[in-house]
């Protein structure tokens, strides 16, 4: 491989990229609006659930219950009603996803017995909510109940709980570091497949053929410029989300910076490959999105973990080069991990795009 000529062509690419201001863009305001888009949509956290209250006595035990029910961050209180008829009726029209019931003599049964029954009814159509209102309101009415009776209930087990590397449970730290793997394969895997089908649509592959440059030269030096774009794609990615999200790299951004150089290189050999298919830039850039924004979000563990798809999607999972660098940005950026525990993702993306990238040289030459 001849170095002038390669830089030749990599001057040549980076000229073009300069005069082309939609290339720019993509590069620059995309990943940066996905990340406001994703990274505040993308939201587990459960605040300000609209809720309704049935209480037919207003005893002082309930309204402070009630009202401890509202100050809480998860519950909104949309209103109390003495009786309900219809519970059904009351979740349409209210569009409520809980109902917290107190029975007549609710009050008067806490101070005669020190006990009462209670019972809470949830919306099951959102399953995600259902469940986090499941698990929140009997510990919270429980809690809210002593208190309120100024019992303190007799210990059984001791349990402390500690939640490490997330503290706050915040989703933006979980969605963050995923969002990094999407953009940049989206983005690497669009930008080298057009880069290359637009040669071809334009009909200027044929002259750098008939040149002395060799067709190992002609590719390196057209990907050699999006390593850097996508490098500052990087960047920026972490600035967004340090600066908005409050995402911190715990463990050693150099390794965060050679690990995703090595998973860009493997998107660019999934853009390598596309451009030996597609003839035209809006096939490239259809066939780009489909093979790398769905299968990353649905199938990579980005949302929905690997482990509780079907044997069949987790074996399509092991594919996907985003799988691999979930695990080794989310376990940089959260963990603090080192390479003594990444360096089999890092391999197995090596890897592949080590193969992407010989199967792509192969068939642009016979193709050529």
């Amino acid at each position: 491989m001849n170095l002038r000529r390669l830089l030749a062509i990599s001057r040549k690419e980076i000229r073009h990229i300069l005069r082309d201001w939609q290339t720019l863009a993509v590069v620059l305001v995309m990943p940066v609006m996905m990340m406001f888009l994703y990274g505040y949509a993308l939201n587990a956290d459960a605040k300000d659930i609209p809720v309704m209250i049935e209480a037919p006595d207003l005893g002082p035990e309930v309204r402070t219950l009630i009202d401890k029910i509202d100050a809480s961050q998860m519950f909104k209180v949309a209103g109390v009603i003495p009786v309900v008829d219809d519970a059904g009726e009351l979740f349409k029209l209210y569009g409520i996803h809980a109902l917290f019931r107190f029975p007549p003599g609710f009050s008067a049964d806490l101070r005669r017995s020190g006990g009462a029954h209670a019972q809470v009814l949830i919306d099951g159509s959102d399953p995600n909510i259902g469940t986090m209102i499941r698990n929140a309101a009997e510990p919270m009415l429980l809690g809210a109940t002593l208190q309120v009776m100024n019992i303190r209930q007799p210990k059984v087990l001791d349990l402390r709980s500690l939640v490490l590397y997330n503290p706050d449970q915040r989703s933006a730290l979980f969605f963050v570091p995923g969002l990094m793997a999407l953009i940049l394969l989206m983005i690497s895997a669009l930008l080298t497949s057009i880069a290359i089908t637009r040669e071809k649509e334009l009909g200027t592959m044929g002259q750098m053929l008939v040149s002395p440059l060799r067709p190992l030269e002609i590719i390196a030096g057209k990907i050699i410029p999006y390593i850097f774009l996508a490098t500052l794609d990087g960047l920026l990615i972490l600035v967004v989300g340090y600066l908005a999200f409050g995402v911190r790299i715990a463990g050693n951004p150099w390794l965060l910076g050679a690990c995703s150089l090595v998973y860009v290189f493997t998107a660019l050999s999934i853009g390598l490959m596309i451009s030996t298919i597609a003839k035209r830039q809006q096939h490239a850039m259809f066939i780009a999105l489909g093979a790398t924004l769905m299968p990353t979000v649905l199938l990579s563990g980005f949302i929905f973990p690997v482990a509780s798809m079907p044997i069949f999607l987790r074996t399509v999972s092991q594919v996907i080069p985003a799988t691999y660098f979930l695990e080794i940005v989310r376990g940089i950026i959260l963990k603090g991990v080192g390479l003594d525990v990444l360096w089999k993702p890092v391999a197995i993306l090596a890897g592949e795009g080590a193969l992407l990238t010989a199967i792509s040289l192969r068939k642009f030459k016979v193709k050529l």
